[in-house]
């Protein structure tokens, strides 16, 4: 009788499908052990995902078959042992343990408002009384600077970390306030990860109610590391009526919900304009009562948030319309959402 191949076996093995899965245990790395005894015996150890619970015969049958089936091999032994983490799930750790309300703001696609939308709630929030801080984590194109008039470096305490700056209520930090004007961010995965865990644990937040993330657009590493950094609470998606921004940010919620953040609703920004001299609505990207973002994303639309200058002359010139001009039908949208989103995370 020839000698029985280790990667013989291994390549057995790596043929069956773990229960609940698409991967094989070799792809799983989960052979904890493999004796093979010269009279033919093989003895085998491995560790499976939650999703194989329950299904203990039937992979420990499709092991034996495999593995007899290799020449020499006589008899097959098989221990199994199923972990409590799912395959797919994320690693979270907590960075941010005195934050009540962590909040990923997203988008699927660029263009659509997202950091005008998550300055504003803020501030909102802030008004309201509630303790808020706004984190950047849009590393290729920090706004929120620009969006809050704020220039020169953030100081270091005592401790070592970083003092977010404060304005309108909101405590701040972006990659922006360390970089030079118009440096590109050329970091690939690790360091964007290792930025985003700063920002959470270098940074003197104090306690908050509520942490405002304004994420990239679209769905990649920094999506990935916030949500292996921190307890999201909720996450809320921004769009246009737009079809084509809808088929994006669909891809943003479908993340939201692979991740098991609940998706508190969709923020349906530039949603119409109203004429000054006529007050009609305009619905320029689309849109109307009965087809809007939320029917067509399945979600729902926390609130509309019209075109006008103020809130486009506010995010140019460092003053949010919330503050510019506080009862403005756009200042008063945001301020709904802000109420909604308060009263739905403290009930």
């Amino acid at each position: 009788m020839g000698k029985i191949s280790r990667i013989q076996i291994y390549d057995k093995l790596d043929t069956i499908q773990i229960p609940g899965t698409d991967i094989t245990p070799i792809k799983f790395k989960g052979v904890k052990g493999l004796d093979i005894s010269e009279n033919g015996e093989i003895e085998v150890r491995i560790e499976l995902p939650s999703q194989a619970a329950g299904h203990e015969k039937e992979f420990e049958a499709a092991v034996k078959e495999a593995l007899l089936s290799v020449e020499g091999v006589k008899e097959v032994s098989v221990t199994l042992k199923i972990q409590t983490k799912a395959y797919g799930q994320v690693e979270q750790l907590n960075l941010l343990p005195k934050v009540k309300h962590p909040i990923l703001i997203g988008s699927g696609k660029g263009g659509v408002g997202k950091s005008t939308v998550t300055v504003n709630l803020a501030v909102a929030l802030a008004k309201s009384g509630y303790r808020v801080g706004l984190m950047d984590a849009d590393l290729y194109g920090p706004s929120i600077p620009t969006m809050f008039a704020i220039e020169g470096e953030p100081v270091v305490n005592g401790k070592g970390q970083i003092i977010p700056f404060e304005k309108h209520g909101v405590k701040l930090i972006s990659i922006g306030f360390l970089l030079k004007d118009d440096t590109p961010v050329l970091w690939r995965g690790p360091l964007l990860h290792k930025a985003i865990q700063q920002f959470m644990k270098d940074v003197d937040w104090g306690e908050l109610d509520f942490l405002l993330i304004d994420l990239p657009p679209g769905t990649g590493d920094i999506q990935l590391s916030v949500a292996q950094s921190t307890r999201v609470s909720g996450a809320i998606a921004v769009s246009t009526p737009q079809d084509i921004a809808l088929i994006d940010v669909k891809k943003a919620i479908t993340m939201f919900r692979t991740l098991k953040i609940p998706l508190l609703g969709v923020v349906e920004n530039m949603s119409y304009f109203r004429c000054s001299e006529c007050g009609h609505i305009h619905h320029i990207f689309g849109g109307n009562t009965t087809m809007d973002a939320g029917d067509k994303l399945a979600a729902e639309v926390l609130g509309k948030i019209p075109i006008t200058i103020a809130v486009r002359e506010g995010g140019d010139n460092g003053v949010p319309v919330m503050i510019l001009e506080p009862e403005s039908e756009a200042a008063v949208a945001f301020s709904n959402i802000a109420k909604k989103i308060a009263e739905r995370l403290n009930s």
